[in-house]
């Protein structure tokens, strides 16, 4: 795991609340949703922001979940992948942005839940814990999705 603070502790932008940023780069494996959910919850304890913890590291996991599964034109092995994935935190106030990017260019799709089946839920969890999440236009880099998670 690298990880990438943008910011000194304590920086703020001149008119707003303070504002954070860190960074890590995954393996494309699928021990990646466990290291992406260690790296929330540390950085965001870090922060003092206590009351997202729990929220943002579930929609972390998830969204690294769907990177893994759905993010690679082949499924990924169990070593480095050559295209990291890309887990970044933005905390500002009392909310904090979750962005995973993948090489992959295929956009998220909401399904109807086979609520007999071991997956296919993900988006709906990261829905309900956020307060609002997207993706961004695919390109050749890939493409990054985002949710939102405020305190509740």
């Amino acid at each position: 795991m690298t990880t990438h603070p943008a910011f000194p502790p304590g920086y703020a932008l001149p008119d707003g609340p303070a504002t954070r940023f860190a960074a890590c780069a995954l393996a494309g494996d699928f021990h990646a949703a466990g290291t992406a959910r260690q790296f929330t919850r540390t950085t965001l304890c870090g922060w003092g922001m206590l009351d997202v913890v729990e929220n943002a590291s579930i929609v972390v996991s998830e969204m690294l979940t769907n990177a893994i599964r759905y993010g690679f034109d082949n499924p990924p092995d169990l070593g480095l992948s050559a295209r990291p994935l890309w887990l970044g935190l933005l905390g500002r106030g009392a909310s904090v942005l979750c962005t995973v990017s993948d090489p992959g260019t295929d956009v998220p799709v909401v399904k109807e839940p086979d609520y007999l089946a071991e997956s296919g839920r993900g988006l709906h969890i990261i829905d309900s814990l956020s307060e609002s999440w997207g993706w961004t236009p695919p390109d050749a880099g890939g493409k990054s999705v985002w949710a939102m998670v405020a305190a509740r």
